[in-house]
């Protein structure tokens, strides 16, 4: 049985054997190295924000005040390699020294907070034992899954002396935790700055146990087929074991999926969890989608997940599965802020910073004690504090940042390659990277399925990556068969209002939304799109006359055939790296300018 001891308190004060050798298989990690596409593995979760290194020049030492850290604002970061996955009993003991010390962070996994706001009167010393599981995790989607079996120790603050760490091979229950952007692990950014820093509830949920472990494989970009499709699920089924809780949150990204509508797939996803779940001998646990700052309109605030928050209360009464419903609790809470407070929890309108992640946490686990689900009660511990409450003068030119508007994407670090193993050698690959380098496509899904049909509706969700779309508002109605609380209702509006949409394709008061995309409404919408806000009334064959003059006609083009996935990427690419002067020969209403043969187009 694994078991060791490092203790940090000797008349050792230079650098000398301070730092991580992987031959010892023990140490500290360094502030200074490149960073990889992967910025978890051998970083517990910390890496150098962009403006480090600078003059700043942090060091490790370790003396009879046991280790510390030089600067402020720097994690003092120890790792022990194990032998194996699994679940590891780890004991930290830390001192203050002769003054006083508050306000302390300590940290598992990757940047798992485990105990904050920690306080040391002089000559006390701080103990704590808690439960990691060491586990594999997709980290950076179209890589096979990483193995970085070591147990990592982060302390965050000034003055606390890391004094020694115990790390032993146990038995402890596992909550698993399964979803998307809103609950992933995040990096942890030094110097710390936790108002920018984005964080989630899923690396916040271990500070309020003591008897078990948090295994964290929510993934950015995940829906509920995603999740299963991509590895994740994979992961989860090689580790659970009986007694062990599966929670789950997902939502954000099925609504922009038309084929996952809440009562529906998105629904029978959610039962086919519970119930592999439960073959395992394993506890499910549903969480409803965290909301997004709220929007408002002439009939008060709304959110565009509420009936996917239904479907998780329902397919949890169908199945007596424990609901923590954090979208009304969140919904609720964040209107009663008002937008411009509610800001300072939140990186966009949808990613919650540190202070945010540590409020929906505080919930999630008072929700856990009120409804005393008895997996989780059991191992709950008495010790977090509220939440945080924001610095704005923290923000870099102390001020609330006013670019919240839009969710911005989960990018990794600059890829060499695309993610997706189903496109590896097809014509688009070249077309595709570009696309990825221009923002419209999500690194961190395994497949992007480029030859399934584009649906109308999702087809605007990507088109407005690639042109300037006006303000947007809530949906004025216009089609039957548009909601006005669902995911695509606003895009359709932004592009009612550009003037983008052809009215022959939207007969009989019908928008369309999951039929396939033509190629003619494709490059109606493209051309439009380039032409003056006040000249956008062209017919579909005077637009395909247009694109082939400009080159964006692609091979297998079919005026009313379905266009797929990949087709109508990288003809959008095309139109994106148009130049001015390709444009100035497109024609106009009023000017008559003839349109240009396609022999123009060098």
């Amino acid at each position: 049985m694994f078991s060791k001891t490092y203790t940090f308190v000797d008349d050792r004060v230079s650098n000398e054997g301070v730092y991580y050798d992987r031959e010892r298989g023990w140490g500290f990690l360094p502030f200074y190295f490149e960073e990889k596409a992967d910025s978890y593995t051998g970083t517990a979760g910390w890496n150098p924000d962009g403006r480090f290194p600078g003059e700043t020049r942090p060091e490790i030492s370790w003396g009879k005040e046991g280790a510390r850290v030089s600067e402020s604002g720097f994690p003092l970061r120890f790792r022990a390699d194990v032998p194996e996955n699994g679940v590891y009993a780890v004991t930290v003991t830390m001192g203050g020294g002769n003054g006083r010390v508050s306000g302390i962070q300590l940290y598992t996994g990757r940047r798992n907070l485990v105990r904050r706001d920690i306080v040391m009167e002089p000559g006390e010393t701080f103990t704590c034992r808690f439960f990691t599981h060491v586990c594999e995790y997709i980290p950076v989607m179209g890589k096979p899954p990483v193995e970085d079996r070591a147990v990592y120790v982060s302390v965050m603050g000034s003055g606390a002396g890391l004094l020694s760490v115990s790390v032993e091979r146990a038995e402890a229950p596992t909550l698993f935790i399964a979803g998307d952007s809103l609950v992933a692990d995040y990096i942890g950014r030094y110097p710390y700055n936790p108002i920018v820093n984005r964080g989630s509830w899923g690396q916040n949920m271990l500070q309020y146990f003591d008897g078990l472990a948090v295994c964290n494989q929510a993934h950015g970009g995940m829906t509920t087929n995603c999740f299963r499709d991509d590895g994740h699920w994979d992961i989860v089924c090689r580790n659970i074991r009986p007694g062990d809780i599966f929670m789950m949150e997902f939502g954000h990204n099925d609504q922009k999926r038309r084929n996952l509508r809440p009562y529906g797939e998105y629904a029978a996803n959610l039962r086919w969890y519970i119930h592999e779940i439960r073959k395992r001998g394993a506890y499910p646990v549903i969480v409803t989608s965290l909301s997004r700052i709220p929007s408002r309109d002439e009939d008060g605030y709304y959110d565009l997940l509420e009936e996917y928050a239904d479907s998780c209360r329902r397919v949890g009464r169908e199945w007596h599965v424990p609901v923590l419903d954090l979208h009304s609790h969140s919904f609720e809470l964040l209107c009663r802020m008002g937008v411009e407070k509610c800001k300072v929890y939140f990186n966009d309108v949808t990613h919650t910073n540190d202070y945010g992640a540590l409020l929906v946490a505080d919930y999630l686990a008072e929700e856990i004690r009120s409804q005393g689900i008895g997996p989780l009660t059991a191992c709950m511990n008495g010790f977090a504090g509220k939440p945080w409450e924001p610095d704005t003068s923290l923000y870099p030119d102390h001020t609330v940042s006013s670019d919240q508007k839009e969710e911005r994407p989960i990018l990794s670090t600059d890829l060499p390659e695309l993610p997706y193993a189903d496109c590896k050698h097809i014509r688009q690959l070249n077309g595709l990277k570009e696309a990825m380098a221009k923002g419209l496509l999500d690194p961190c899904l395994k497949f992007y399925h480029p030859f399934d049909e584009m649906p109308r509706g999702q087809f605007l969700y990507l088109f407005f990556k690639a042109v300037q779309a006006p303000p947007k508002r809530s949906y004025q109605g216009e089609y039957c068969d548009i909601y006005k609380y669902e995911w695509d209702a606003q895009n359709v509006q932004a592009a009612l209002d550009a003037g983008l949409i052809d009215k022959e394709t939207t007969k009989n008061s019908r928008f369309r939304p999951d039929d396939a995309l033509t190629g003619g409404e494709l490059l109606s919408m493209m051309i439009r799109s380039l032409h003056p806000a006040d000249d956008r009334e062209w017919t579909i064959p005077e637009c395909e006359q247009q694109a082939k003059s400009l080159g964006l006609v692609w091979e297998g083009y079919e005026r009313d055939g379905a266009v797929n996935r990949a087709d109508c990427t990288v003809a959008l690419v095309h139109m994106m790296n148009l130049t001015e002067e390709e444009k100035i020969y497109l024609p106009r209403h009023h000017r008559g300018f003839r349109i240009p043969t396609a022999a123009h187009k060098t």
